[in-house]
């Protein structure tokens, strides 16, 4: 077993064995944080990055209907990327954006059930990681840098 899958197994058993909200968004902050390269060094967020964060994290705390980022207890992808009301990241923008600009597929229609490719997943967790290997399948690398650098300048502000 690598260190990898040991740190990943580790914050998933976690997750799987505490009920206490606050360290639930702790330990998911501290995974976002540390798992998804997110520094002004990289050239793009991978998908694959994506896909290992979404695959970590129990379907127990995902919502089962259209939620806002967060409700009891309970979120959707974006809030785990850490998106609140008028308040995206680089990790939730750039997410966003490989879908609406690289496939034309709204992410918030996926995680809402409302786009018809994955209207037949009911589980929202399995929903995105379908979505993303099917994302991965059709944007080529230098798509994704593309993408990430526009992400970038619209959260530095420089993209009009």
């Amino acid at each position: 077993m690598t260190t990898q899958e040991i740190v990943e197994t580790n914050f998933t058993k976690y997750l799987e064995e505490t009920n206490d909200l606050s360290e639930i968004k702790q330990i998911i902050k501290f995974m976002r944080n540390n798992l998804i390269r997110q520094d002004r060094a990289v050239q793009l967020i991978s998908l694959d990055e994506y896909i290992s964060f979404f695959t970590m994290i129990p379907k127990k705390y995902w919502s089962t209907e259209p939620i806002f980022y967060f409700r009891k207890g309970k979120f959707d992808a974006l809030g785990f990327l850490g998106e609140r009301p008028h308040d995206f990241n680089i990790v939730s923008k750039t997410l966003s954006m490989y879908y609406s600009e690289g496939i034309g597929i709204r992410l918030v229609d996926i995680l809402d059930n409302c786009e018809k490719l994955y209207s037949n997943i009911s589980c929202q967790k399995e929903r995105v990681l379908k979505s993303l290997k099917d994302l991965k399948k059709k944007l080529s690398e230098n798509r994704l840098k593309i993408l990430y650098r526009k992400s970038r300048q619209i959260c530095d502000g420089r993209y009009y």
